[in-house]
């Protein structure tokens, strides 16, 4: 078989790995042996499996009943180990391996992280091994379509649990120390295999016969109970909707202090950050939501990832494309006040949109050549775009069919691999054979095309004439792209239901006797929409009356936004649309109105312009009034949006400067900090972060003392970010500084930058100290992290073409680069050039 990636070819599979780790919590080493059972195809003597940073103790293959010695040679370019034999094996076959390494704190492979207890440092092991860290662990064939099942056994000193993706079969005492033997795994892929070496506290429940556990480091568990409650919720809901049952006997929930990632599918054993899984019973309305996003996300991998797996990585959007869209319906079913189908909107969607209008964007499907090139598209294209593309065709073919494939696909890939091509067969059985083309067409054309279109919408004679072009922010003349466009729209604001058709070609007629009210009925389409003056003022003026519904409206003033970032349309028409029919407006218009003109002051704030002070009045005017609706205290019986907007409202109105604003954050800041009483959790973040930004020296000593002594994940994170939030240049290069120390984890140290980054003081300090820091952060956040590309996002903050000049030339050294920031430095470039662009065109 040919590859168009970085294989170790098909003529040896494993099937079955009998693994034996042994740890060392004292010396951070560890020794295994394995022995992986293979089916060699075609006779050979030489077995390539991948290997990297392990020694080799002894290594030896069984064929037919004869036994010979291999010779391994290791090719850390290549990360792999090839066992090279004297006489030729086919078929069945086993690999015995003795191997040895060193557990990191890279937070990747099997790697230590660091927790306190009673003032004294300790320590657990864990695992990350997406996307191709399961080599650094041990050796074995680490490729997605390599699938296998695993007896695992770890022998550890006795006082030490051990975790792993089954539960323990039987424990024994084996030369002094813990021998836990775990049950067969499902066939799976080296990716999602699991260990975890420590002392933990554990929360566990029982949905049926299944036992879901929340496990903390010590002292912790009291932070479980969201979580645990969460679990037991989505797992019922994901077995009705996939219609297959969660097939292993266990679901462990395990919180990691030191994570590099959100969170991590290993199936039955999912690792999360603390902050995505452990949060107070009383915690802000924002961090619950935040645990069940992340519980709901990785609960859908257990089906799309775990059950059935990418064959190869650049089908990786099949996992997190579904487990981003999924992770919103599962919490929109279960807890429909949360009203998360319209956030999936305006936060999923949205996000989508703002990184696909970019010239250095990529399509959903790329080729991957090899496992680190995946690093760059573990990325807003994979996860929000390809959610939103599949929202756009569960709507175009309607709810049941779509569930209906999805079942299909499930049941006809479980325990195995696929592709894209099998999951659109899946839905063109769902839909029927006569729509299964035209189905396939659509969605073949979306996740291979980067990019997306936009529709001009004009009246001519009584018809409305549409005609599509490709969206970009920063090319006035796109190519002329074309996209099979699912398009909903209603003729009048009582039709919730609208018409549907697919509009093929370049332009389109709509023949009807009442004008068109809104194309892109409750924004399911992957496309924005530009309306002629005279219907912008019409569907102006019925968002002012609130007559369309509340997506719709949001849907208008986004689109509006993104084309006047485009310069399609002037700066200062938005802001009188704005003031002229967005007061008063609801959820997610109020929230996106605050964020846009909050972006909007933040680039301006430094400048004399006129638009500045506009920009800034109708800010606070709207902060402010948005205040006097929802008020400073919450309800008893208040909804989770009005928790939301109040907010939302101060972070507005005290950044637009409001003198009664700014007062009250101080003085609920104060109380808070000195722990007479506590206020609104959800309050606490808009709180610090106003009072830091207009704060002195005393302000940032009492977040920098409360960060150091809190261990609730959550406010410990809201600490920390304040600390950023200061306007001040010499308190905002203290931030930065602080960033660097012992005090912040490694995975906590991309928060102060971006956040500084962001502040208009902090936005002309973010490329010296990037600069100063670069060769540190190459070293602290390695390739398979994820991490380094977030400190290249700040620089896109840059306004300025000299220091834009000066960060192309840094990077254009080789010393300099790696191969997991060059989209991240595309993107932050270009994103630099368009507020470049913006601000000139503007007079800002």
């Amino acid at each position: 078989m040919k590859y168009n990636h970085e294989s170790l070819g098909d003529n040896v599979l494993p099937s079955r790995y009998e693994l034996l780790f042994q740890p060392d919590l004292k010396t951070f080493d560890f020794k295994g042996k394995e022995t992986i059972h293979v089916t060699v195809k075609k006779p050979t003597t030489t077995i390539t499996l991948n290997a990297v940073g392990l020694s080799i103790d002894s290594a030896s293959v069984e064929c037919k009943g004869s036994v010979q010695k291999a010779r391994a040679k290791a090719n850390p370019a290549k990360e792999t180990l090839t066992l090279q034999l004297q006489r030729r094996v086919s078929g069945a076959a086993k690999l015995t391996i003795e191997f040895s390494g060193k557990c990191t704190d890279n937070m990747a492979g099997l790697y230590r992280s660091r927790y306190m207890e009673n003032g004294k440092e300790k320590w657990i092991l864990t695992t990350q091994f997406e996307a191709a860290n399961a080599r650094n662990a041990f050796p074995c064939f680490d490729e997605p379509g390599m699938k296998a099942v695993y007896d695992v056994s770890m022998l550890v000193d006795k006082d030490l649990q051990c975790i792993s993706n089954m539960p323990a079969k039987k424990e024994s005492i084996k030369e002094g120390r813990k021998l836990v033997t775990f049950h067969t795994t499902p066939k799976m892929s080296s990716y999602l295999l699991y260990l975890g070496v420590g002392n933990y506290d554990v929360v566990s429940d029982r949905l049926g016969k299944l036992k879901i556990s929340v496990m903390t480091t010590p002292g912790k568990k009291r932070l479980a109970n969201h979580a645990l409650s969460f679990a037991k919720k989505f797992m019922r809901f994901y077995e009705h909707y996939f219609g297959i049952k969660y097939p292993l006997p266990k679901m462990d929930l395990i919180a990691i202090p030191d994570f590099a990632a959100g969170a991590m599918e290993n199936w039955g054993a999912i690792t999360f950050r603390e902050t995505a899984l452990l949060a107070e019973d009383n915690a802000s309305v924002a961090a619950r939501q935040r645990i069940a996003e992340f519980v709901a996300h990785e609960f859908t991998h257990q089906w799309f990832g775990d059950l059935v797996t990418m064959k190869w990585w650049d089908d990786l959007w099949l996992n997190e494309s579904f487990a981003t869209f999924m992770s919103y319906k599962a919490m929109d079913a279960v807890f429909p006040e949360w009203n998360m189908g319209t956030a999936y909107i305006a936060d999923e969607v949205g996000i989508a949109f703002s990184v696909d209008q970019l010239l250095s964007t990529h399509p959903i499907h790329v080729p991957v050549g090899k496992p680190s090139d995946v690093d760059q598209i573990f990325d807003e294209i994979s996860y929000q775009k390809g959610g939103s593309v599949l929202n756009m065709l569960e709507d175009y073919v309607g709810k049941e069919a779509f569930q209906k494939g999805l079942h299909i696909h499930l049941k006809n890939r479980a325990y195995s691999n696929a592709e894209a091509a099998d999951l659109w067969n899946a839905l063109g059985k769902a839909v029927g054979s006569s729509r299964g083309p035209e189905i396939k067409r659509l969605a073949d054309t979306w996740i291979n095309k980067k990019g997306y279109p936009y529709i001009t919408v004009k009246d001519k004679s009584g018809k409305t004439h549409l005609q599509q072009r490709k969206f970009t922010l920063m090319d006035p003349k796109p190519a002329g792209d074309l996209w099979p466009i699912p398009v909903h729209y209603s003729l009048s604001p009582k039709d919730r239901a609208g018409k549907k058709f697919l509009m093929s070609s370049s332009t389109a007629v709509i023949n009807a006797k009442e004008p068109l009210i809104k194309l892109n009925l409750n924004q399911k389409g992957f496309f924005r929409t530009l309306y002629s003056e005279a219907k912008l003022e019409e569907l102006g003026n019925a968002i002012k009356e609130n007559e369309l519904g509340s997506i719709d409206s949001w849907g208008i003033e986004n689109d509006l936004y993104a084309f006047v970032k485009a310069c399609k349309f002037s700066l200062r028409e938005y802001l009188e649309f704005v003031g002229n029919y967005c007061f008063a407006s609801k959820y997610p218009l109020n929230i996106s109105v605050l964020q846009h003109l909050s972006g909007l002051y933040s680039l301006a704030y430094s400048s004399k312009s006129d638009v500045r002070d506009d920009i800034r009045a109708l800010l606070k005017e709207y902060g402010v009034e948005l205040l006097k609706q929802v008020g400073w205290i919450r309800s008893q019986n208040e909804g989770t949006i009005t928790t939301k907007l109040r907010s939302a409202a101060i972070s507005a109105a005290g950044f637009a400067g409001d003198a009664a604003t700014i007062h009250k954050a101080g003085k609920l800041f104060k109380i808070s900090i000195e722990g007479k009483r506590g206020i609104d959790p959800n309050l606490r973040s808009a709180v610090y972060g106003i009072t830091a930004f207009y704060g002195g020296k005393d302000t940032f000593d009492a977040l920098v003392e409360k960060y150091k002594g809190e261990d609730v994940p959550e406010e410990k994170i809201r600490c920390l970010q304040s600390i950023g939030m200061f306007n001040d240049a010499i308190l905002a290069r203290r931030a930065l500084e602080f960033s660097m120390s012992g005090n912040v984890r490694y995975q906590d140290g991309i928060s102060i930058p971006a956040i500084v980054s962001s502040r208009p003081a902090g936005r002309k300090l973010i490329w010296g100290w990037t600069k100063k820091n670069w060769k540190a952060l190459m070293s602290r956040y390695p390739s398979g992290t994820h991490m380094l590309s977030y400190f290249i996002d700040n620089l896109g903050t840059v306004t300025d073409e000299k220091t834009l000049g000066e960060i192309n030339s840094f990077f254009a050294k080789k010393q300099n680069r790696r191969g997991d920031i060059t989209r991240a430095l595309q993107q932050a470039n270009e994103i630099a050039r368009i507020n470049i662009r913006f601000m000139k065109e503007n007079g800002v």
